[in-house]
This record gives C-alpha cells, structure tokens and sequence, in this order.
C-alpha cells in the first residue's frame, strides 16, 4: 500500500464566497500548505474596452492553471463548472473534490440543455460537498454520498459591534432573496419610526428606497461589515438558508431576524434568529432594536455562528477527505 501523506499537496480552484480562501487560511494556521487559486486567476480576464478575452491572457490562464494543478495531489474544484479547466489535454490528471456551491445545484443540473455536463462533472469527483441545507435534495440526488460543509465567515476581518440608531438589511432587493417579504418588513419598520438601511444593488432596490429605505452605495467588503456592525438588528432575505452576510452580522454580535421557517443548523437544532412571518419578524425587531445586547445575550448568535460556522472547525474532517483521496 502506498504511503499517504499527512497533508497532501491540494489546490483549490476558482472561490465561492470566500469557503475556499478560508478553508486555505485555516489549514496553514493548522500547518497545512494547502494552496488557492482564486478566481480572477482562474478564467482569464475581459480587458477594458473589450467583450472578450485575448488570446494571451487564455494561453496565460492555461499555463497557470496547468503547472498548479501539476504541483497538487488533489483539487478543490469550486462551482461544477470549474471542472472544465481541469479536461485540456495539458492539464495533468488528478482526482478532484467538487464543492458545489448554489446555482450549479439549483439551476444549472435541473436544466435539460446543461445539466448533463453538470452531472458528468459530478459523477467524475472523487467525493462531492455541498454548501446550503436547501440543496441536500438536489445534491444527493445528483450524488447520494454528497456531504454538507457549512459556508464560513473570518472572525478576523469582522469589527467591534458599534449599534448605532438603525436596522440594515444585509442581502440585495432580488425575488431569490424572497423580495416581497423583505419589503413588506421594511415599510413596516419605517412606519414604526426605525431608520431602515440597506444595500444600493438588486433590481427591487429603487421599490425599497420607495418605501423608505435609506440605500448605501455598493462597497468594499471591509466597509460592509461595517455597515453591519453598526446596526442594532440585521434583517436577513426571506428564505430558508442564512448566506455569509447574515452569518457575518450574527458573528459581530448583531440580533438577525428574517422571514420564513429556516433548515436546522450544522449541529441539527434551530437557528438562533428571530424568524417567522413577516408580522412576527416586525414584531421582533421592533422589541430587539430597544435592547438589542439584551437580544444578542438571549439569542446567543455570536457564539453559535463561530462555532459552526469558522474553517478552523471543519479543516480535519476535509482533511481526511484528501487522505482518503490520495490514498
């Protein structure tokens, strides 16, 4: 039998919501060097002024991807359709993860037309993750031994919780997003003399500046989080699933309340969120935005997001993954 290394070489290729770069940091503060290649180097560029990408930057984009895939003993491809930059005939064979992450689940595998590449893709991984509870169907009927590895957030880039005199609603005005229930929350929220911000970007934002919302500019991330750390309760999109930004404002420490009747958590018990309908999410909002420590001490949302949902935690069980792999 040969023998397995006790951390072998992996690259990850292309990011989705940063799981890749975190899971990469995690593993060196760990003592893995496990490497990343994040998506603006992974596809080549299209140059300003241009529609398509030139002939260079293809070939530079190859060689890139050809001579880091060469240096690894497995890949962490992210997204299905990473998978294509692994198929050239000059890019070395290697056994590959594939973490599917939302839409090539959701949208693209259903699809008659492009769904078959997708399930070739999956059918080829040597073992498969999933991101969000609400694609456990999907992905494990696509691949029954499919596992759930929970999207992560970076204590380290999140600010001191600064509550200030507003509510933020952290996701884009989208119907994916559940945008009528968001909206409905919001006007009642400005009725009730609560200053409501949220993010200038989704197709239902000028309705929600209509309704009362005070819109804020598309930013860099750091200045997100800041928004975020500066509310004194975040409303989250109307779904079934927390994303990273709702996991982010509940690892600062802020109250989150959001729409809908939400999958358990990883640790299988409920989420330590207001949620329900939007009557009871107004309701909760309103009571949370008078005390909103006292909120955030009942709740106890900051210690359960950087419990299950930090890298750090999930770095052993994915590294017997590429044991397994390499092995």
């Amino acid at each position: 039998m040969a023998c397995v290394p006790e951390s072998p070489r992996v690259l990850h290729l292309n990011d989705c919501a940063f799981v890749g770069a975190h899971l990469v940091g995690a593993a060196a503060r760990a003592g893995h060097r496990w490497r990343i290649l994040t998506p603006e180097r992974t596809w080549a560029p299209v140059r300003p002024g241009r529609t398509t990408t030139t002939r260079w930057d293809e070939y530079r984009t190859w060689a890139r991807v050809a001579s880091h895939v060469a240096a690894a003993q497995v890949v962490h491809a992210h997204f299905a359709t990473t998978v294509r930059r692994l198929k050239p005939w000059f890019v070395p064979r290697r056994p590959y993860v594939l973490h599917l992450h939302g839409t090539d689940i959701r949208s693209l595998w259903p699809d008659p037309v492009r769904g078959r590449a997708i399930q070739a893709y999956i059918d080829g991984a040597a073992h498969v993750y999933y991101s969000t509870p609400d694609n456990e169907a999907n992905a494990r009927t696509a691949r029954p031994d499919a596992e759930y590895l929970p999207v992560f957030i970076e204590p380290r880039e999140l600010p001191v919780w600064r509550p200030q005199g507003y509510v933020a609603f952290a996701s884009r005005w989208d119907e994916v997003k559940g945008l009528e229930a968001m909206l409905d929350v919001a006007e009642r929220l400005v009725a009730a003399g609560i200053e409501v911000r949220g993010l200038d970007w989704g197709p239902g934002a000028a309705e929600a500046a209509r309704r009362g919302v005070t819109l804020i500019p598309k930013a860099p991330h750091a200045d997100y989080l800041r928004f975020l750390g500066g509310a004194r309760v975040v409303v989250g999109q109307a779904s079934r699933i927390l994303s990273v930004s709702e996991l982010e404002a509940m690892a600062i420490g802020v109250p989150l309340a959001a729409v809908g009747d939400h999958h358990l958590g990883p640790d299988g018990g409920p989420l330590p969120i207001r949620e329900g309908s939007v009557g009871d999410v107004v309701d909760a909002v309103i009571s949370d935005f008078s005390d909103p420590v006292a909120a955030e001490a009942e709740l106890g949302s900051k210690h359960w997001t950087l419990t299950h949902h930090t890298a750090d935690r999930y770095v052993p069980s994915v590294l017997q993954t590429y044991r397994r792999i390499v092995a």
